[in-house]
């Protein structure tokens, strides 16, 4: 494989995802802020190739072979793009819909420049090529491989990069539910859309560390059954829901004493990625669960070394799943979250 891919992440942790990637034999050629862009390693001891359905954890968007645009104006900057469009689909009869999507990585003027280009882009399409401009849709889609269509991500007010093939880790960011207990609703509504899985009616959850009730919240709302385990508190709406029962006890001693195992864990304690990693894998080796979601804080530890001790194909967690997704959330700060279904 020799095209180039752009990746996108939080801004602030590009170091770590070249780290990351490198394991995947690929090379940083360029970066700026939230976003690089790689090839693959060429050298002669490289036998490995980048495989679109090991996401990189610290990544969020993924576009490939980007052609670079610079542009002085709007209006200069929106005929170039739809010269790129034309040109690219000249000989393709579009009749379905198809995923559009201009992002940015930076700051406020930034995303409102792109934004004023995607107006102009839209208003000039729909004169020109009203019937295909109709059938776009907005995004990039969260799926296990690239998706056709035309993406557009600024990486600057100078450097533009434009993809026709892309795919989105799932990140994003979510709308806050006034009635939660906490912000970290936003933590596991976003594990949900990027797992693809959520809690279903009558599905029975465990909520290790639990307090005040932002991840039962989320479950409650789908039908389910929540025992939420913390010594602390639960607040309302949480705490006077029919569907939950509230055990007062040490999150990381609890033990499922049942024979049947629960449909879901979740788990979100504030602790070492050590003990957190065996709290996990005693649940996973235990068959407690069917599925599990699990926050672990980074903290001073190397990010890297703890993806590598969690993908350990003989000591760490992913033999116990199928599968095992990792990522950084839009909504977590120095976490990783994983997400998984137990073998």
């Amino acid at each position: 494989m020799s095209a180039t891919i752009l990746f996108t992440c939080k801004e602030g942790y590009e170091k770590v995802l070249s780290r990351e990637i490198a394991e995947d034999s690929l090379k940083v050629i360029s970066k700026g802020r939230g976003w690089l862009l790689v090839a693959p390693d060429e050298t002669p001891s490289s036998s490995k190739t980048y495989v679109l359905h090991n996401i990189p954890c610290f990544a969020y968007y993924i576009f490939e072979s980007p052609t670079l645009i610079n542009a002085a104006s709007v209006n200069s900057l929106t005929e170039q793009l739809i010269t790129l469009f034309s040109t690219h689909y000249a000989k393709t009869r579009i009749t379905e819909s198809w995923p559009l999507s201009f992002t940015s990585s930076g700051n406020e003027q930034l995303l409102q420049h792109e934004k004023s280009v995607k107006k102009n882009w839209l208003v000039k399409m729909r004169k020109r090529m009203s019937k295909i401009t109709k059938l776009a849709q907005e995004g990039i889609p969260h799926r296990s491989k690239f998706s056709e269509g035309f993406f557009v991500h600024f990486a600057s007010f100078d450097q533009i990069f434009v993809s026709f093939k892309a795919c989105s880790a799932g990140q994003q960011r979510m709308r806050m539910d006034t009635s939660a207990p906490s912000r970290s609703y936003l933590k596991i509504e976003e594990a949900f859309r990027v797992f693809g899985v959520e809690p279903q009616k009558k599905e029975t959850v465990i909520d290790l560390g639990a307090a005040p009730g932002g991840w039962s919240f989320s479950a409650l709302n789908r039908g389910a059954l929540v025992t939420a385990i913390d010594n602390g508190p639960l607040k309302d709406p949480v705490k006077t829901h029919a569907n939950v029962r509230h055990l007062i006890e040490n999150a990381l001693t609890y033990k499922h004493m049942k024979n049947k195992p629960v449909d879901w864990l979740l788990c979100d304690v504030l602790e070492e990625p050590d003990i957190i990693f065996k709290l996990l894998e005693k649940w996973l080796k235990q068959k407690w669960c069917r599925y599990f979601i699990a926050n672990i804080k980074v903290g001073r530890n190397d990010p890297i070394l703890l993806l590598k001790k969690i993908r350990h194909n003989q000591k760490g967690l992913s033999r116990l799943c199928d599968p095992l997704i990792m990522r950084q959330l839009y909504h977590a700060r120095e976490e990783i979250t994983l997400m998984g279904r137990v073998k």
